[in-house]
């Protein structure tokens, strides 16, 4: 059925990696495929990828896709539309199906549902979730939270963060290089300055090491001061942003998560597919892929103690250590793109039953 489905897809990345993740999957399944971004750098193999020019202003990028949007609804060539993230992207689709009666899919991310559903405001995003014809999360966790507001099973699905595991291998005899690695944006709500506060508790207490932090983003020069008032610039690697790194994974013992908030972040996954012992908060899905101390550790509190205490813990039992980065591989049978694929084919069969 969803082989001779045409589906457009409005959604934006930082990383211009995760386009192909993403969509590369959905548009294995359709007939044809449409990506609508602001990434001058988005690729998906097997489908069109149209850059929408920003002219260095966002919102003036975000202005003419809309317009773009509208110009592609208009021409009725579709079958249903996909969006990632409400605003604007999930909003911009629920304008093409009001008007020219597009079935609409949102693909839930964490702050939809773990911010904005809850903030003051929470009363018109848990609505607007209403007004699709099929949601998808990634993770039971998130599920049932949907369900708790109200919507039929039959229209949430699960929708897997595939990585691509012939690239995200187990090193064979790598040199671990790095005590830690954590891999990220430098963001408020991914919290890397927990990660270096934790860090200073293992210097203050003596205790040498080597970290990698790879990434970019607005917390870039507080984090690199905070580094350097603690002393830190010697033990702590800033290689900035890393498209594929699997690299570092494989010259990594332990790859540390400090999220606030998550829905199921694509490194952790691809850090244990990698076959690294994994530490990360109870934050979003990740409690749905986490079996605490079996196949990673779980944060029981999100402060620097604690984290420097599960490091230290995690540093003096190498066998340990190397036993949650063997059992954490098991996540590569779920979280590939075939499994990618099967999900995206049940949701756009879905939204061809709504057309």
């Amino acid at each position: 059925m969803t082989k001779d489905t045409s589906v457009l897809v409005l959604a934006n990345h930082s990383d211009a990696g995760r386009f192909e993740r993403h969509y590369g999957p959905l548009a294995d399944v359709t007939h044809g495929t449409r990506l609508l971004c602001l990434n001058a750098d988005a690729r998906v193999e097997n489908a069109e990828t149209t850059v929408v020019p920003t002219f260095g202003h966002h919102y003036l990028g975000l202005f003419l896709l809309s317009a773009w949007a509208l110009y592609e609804g208009y021409r009725g060539e579709y079958d249903a539309v996909v969006s990632v993230s409400l605003f604007p992207y999930g909003c911009l689709a629920l304008a093409l199906k009001a008007l020219y009666g597009y079935p609409a899919h949102l693909g839930i991310i964490g702050i939809d549902l773990d911010h904005h559903a809850d903030a003051w405001y929470g009363a018109l995003p848990r609505r607007l979730f209403h007004l699709f014809d099929t949601l998808s999360v990634p993770g039971p966790t998130h599920v049932e939270k949907l369900h708790g507001l109200g919507h039929a099973p039959e229209r949430v699905c699960v929708l897997t963060n595939a990585v691509d595991v012939e690239t995200y291998v187990p090193a064979a005899d790598e040199e671990r290089v790095y005590d830690y690695v954590w891999v990220g944006r430098f963001s408020p709500e991914k919290d890397p300055l927990l990660f270096v506060e934790a860090l200073a508790v293992l210097d203050r207490a003596g205790e040498g090491f080597r970290a990698a932090m790879l990434g970019s983003g607005r917390l870039e020069g507080e984090l690199r001061d905070r580094i350097e008032e603690y002393g830190l610039a010697g033990s702590v690697d800033l290689p900035g942003w890393v498209d594929s790194p699997i690299e570092y994974y494989h010259r990594s013992r332990v790859f540390v998560s400090t999220s606030r908030r998550d829905a199921l972040p694509l490194t952790l996954i691809e850090a244990m597919s990698s076959g690294l012992a994994c530490v990360a908060p109870p934050v979003g899905s990740i409690p749905d892929v986490v079996e605490d101390g079996h196949n990673a550790v779980l944060l029981a509190e999100r402060d620097p103690e604690t984290v420097a205490e599960t490091l230290r813990g995690l540093r003096a039992d190498p066998g340990r250590t190397d036993r949650l980065g063997e059992r954490a591989t098991a996540v590569r049978s779920e979280f590939s793109y075939a499994s990618a694929r099967e999900d995206w084919r049940r949701i756009v069969g879905l939204l061809v039953e709504r057309y």
